[in-house]
C-alpha cells in the first residue's frame, strides 16, 4: 500500500465520521423542533359565576388569542415550506427541523369551542350573545380545498 492510498482512505473515514456526526446532531435537534399544544378547556368550574360582562371579556380575550395563534401558525407553515425546500434541494438534515405537529390548530379549535360554550352560557343567563370580530377569519379557517376531480361534473 502506498502513502497516497492511505491518506485517501483516512480522508474518506474522516468524511464518513463527520457526516455521521452531523446527521446524529441533526436528529438530536429535530426532537426540539416545534412545541406541544396547550389547548384551553371548553368548560371551567367557575363558569356559573360569570356575569354578562365577564363572559364578553373572556370571549374577546379568546378571540385575541386566536388571532395571535393564527399568525404563529402562518409563520410556522412558512418556516416548514422553507425547511422542506432546503431539505429537498440542498441539505437533507433540514427536513428534521420541520414541525409536522401543528399545535396551533389544536389550540385554535379549543379556543373556538370555549367561545361556543361562552355563547351558550350567555344565552342561558339572558345576556346578549357575544359578537365575534373574526367571522372572515373563521370562514378562511373552515374553508377546505376542493379536490381537483372531474367526477363532480355528472349529468
Amino acid at each position: 500500500m502506498t502513502t497516497g492510498s492511505i491518506s485517501t482512505n483516512n480522508r474518506t473515514q474522516t468524511f464518513s465520521r463527520s457526516m455521521a456526526l452531523i446527521l446524529a446532531f441533526s436528529i438530536l435537534l429535530a426532537g426540539c423542533a416545534g412545541r406541544e399544544a396547550r389547548p384551553v378547556a371548553s368548560t371551567n368550574p367557575t363558569d356559573s359565576a360569570f356575569n354578562c360582562a365577564g363572559i364578553v371579556r373572556e370571549f374577546d380575550a379568546n378571540e385575541r388569542q386566536i388571532s395571535s395563534t393564527v399568525k404563529e401558525r402562518t409563520d410556522a407553515q412558512g418556516k416548514n415550506i422553507v425547511l422542506g425546500a432546503t431539505g429537498v434541494l440542498l441539505f437533507l438534515p433540514a427536513l428534521f427541523f420541520m414541525d409536522p405537529k401543528s399545535p396551533e390548530k389544536v389550540e385554535i379549535d379549543a379556543l373556538r369551542n370555549r367561545n361556543n360554550v361562552l355563547t351558550s352560557i350567555a344565552k342561558s343567563k339572558g345576556c346578549p350573545a357575544p359578537k365575534s370580530q373574526l367571522t372572515e377569519l373563521y370562514k378562511h379557517l373552515d374553508a377546505k380545498p376542493k379536490p381537483a376531480s372531474s367526477s363532480d361534473n355528472r349529468n
